[in-house]
């Protein structure tokens, strides 16, 4: 019993070449049991037997090459099935293996069921994220309108009563006053919405490119958190294609944020760079508390974040890693792939 399940354990090119030489073993055999009848005589009797034989001979290629056949190729037939749920939208469907399958069929299943439980995860995900994404906008929408209710339109209102006082000065001086208090007023009602403005898109991006634009993030980012922030560049072009840019700076937008959210660090470095492969690099290193990255991908709503740069990234060809363990420090690094002639120009 030991032997046959270690020859139905065999690669299927050998179990079919195992029993097709059986079956040519046997025909010879069987060719020259009956040239030996037929030198004994040509008497019906010998005829019979040889018909009778070759009959048999027949049947028994048949069957062996029947069930040797269904048994090495039942994992393929149950790959097809499987594959048909697939097509028909079930990506729960997997593939069992059996226990006197082909190594190498073997093999193909775990490869085959490691990529639907990758499909199914990627699909969960992007769900999450799709959902996270409109609740997004709409407490983007709820922020813009309480900013404008709240201080830009109490500013613009303030600016109203204070034209009204101006009209009424009956002095110069009370007159220069007012005036005083407006320019005041107007200055703060600037700034606020200068402000939201760069929340919403950063305008010195656009204008100046991506190395202006984290320098001056960091400035902003520096004077709003206890956390001393560093930029370092090296091998920068002026430019960078629009798309890069732009994920370069959302990548390590959100990474700051992560930082000062949850990582208790006191120090980020922020490297980029751009080298002669034609690669823009970027990575955000900090010296805080750090946290277990699969704990936090499983975790229900958790990793979204962090799903969202990889997307953002993995669109444009890149690449995004994520180094870190609780109690040490965090690195997240991406990679995005530019031209050579943008990354050598000057």
């Amino acid at each position: 019993m030991k032997l046959l399940n270690r020859l139905l354990r065999f690669p299927t090119f050998y179990k079919i070449l195992l029993a097709n030489s059986v079956i040519v073993t046997t025909s010879v055999v069987g060719f020259y049991v009956g040239m030996f009848h037929a030198q004994r005589g040509a008497d019906a009797y010998h005829w019979d037997f040889v018909a009778t034989f070759a009959l048999v001979g027949v049947f028994l290629s048949f069957a062996v090459n029947f069930l040797v056949l269904k048994a090495a190729l039942l994992p393929v037939t149950r790959l097809q099935e499987a594959a048909r749920r697939v097509r028909a939208g079930d990506l729960g469907a997997r593939v069992d293996k059996i226990s006197l399958s082909d190594t190498s069929l073997d093999e193909l299943l775990d490869a085959f069921n490691a990529m639907l439980e990758s499909i199914e995860l990627h699909q969960t995900q992007l769900q999450k994220l799709s959902g996270e994404i409109l609740q997004a906008q709409e407490e983007e929408r709820k922020r813009v309108a309480r900013e404008l209710h709240d201080e830009t339109a109490q500013a613009l209102t303030a600016l109203l009563v204070r034209l009204r006082l101006l009209s009424k000065a009956s002095t110069l001086e009370e007159a220069q006053s007012k005036v005083a208090e407006l320019r005041e007023l107007t200055a703060r009602a600037l700034e606020d919405v200068r402000r939201l403005a760069l929340e919403l898109r950063c305008a010195v991006l656009d204008d100046l490119g991506l190395v202006a634009a984290l320098e001056s993030y960091i400035d902003e980012y520096n004077g709003r958190y206890d956390i001393q922030a560093r930029l370092e560049c090296s091998g920068f072009p002026r430019r960078l294609p629009p798309q890069a840019e732009l994920a370069l700076y959302r990548v390590a937008q959100e990474s700051l944020t992560n930082v000062a959210r949850h990582s208790s660090a006191k120090h980020v470095l922020v490297r980029l760079q751009v080298l002669e492969d034609g690669w823009a690099y970027l990575s955000v290193e900090d010296d805080g508390v750090g946290f277990d990255v699969s704990e936090v991908l499983n975790r229900r709503n958790g990793g979204l974040g962090i799903f969202g740069m990889k997307e953002r990234v993995a669109l444009l060809g890149g690449e995004l890693w994520i180094d870190s363990l609780r109690g040490k420090r965090t690195m997240i690094r991406a990679c995005i792939p530019v031209t050579q002639q943008v990354a050598r120009s000057a």
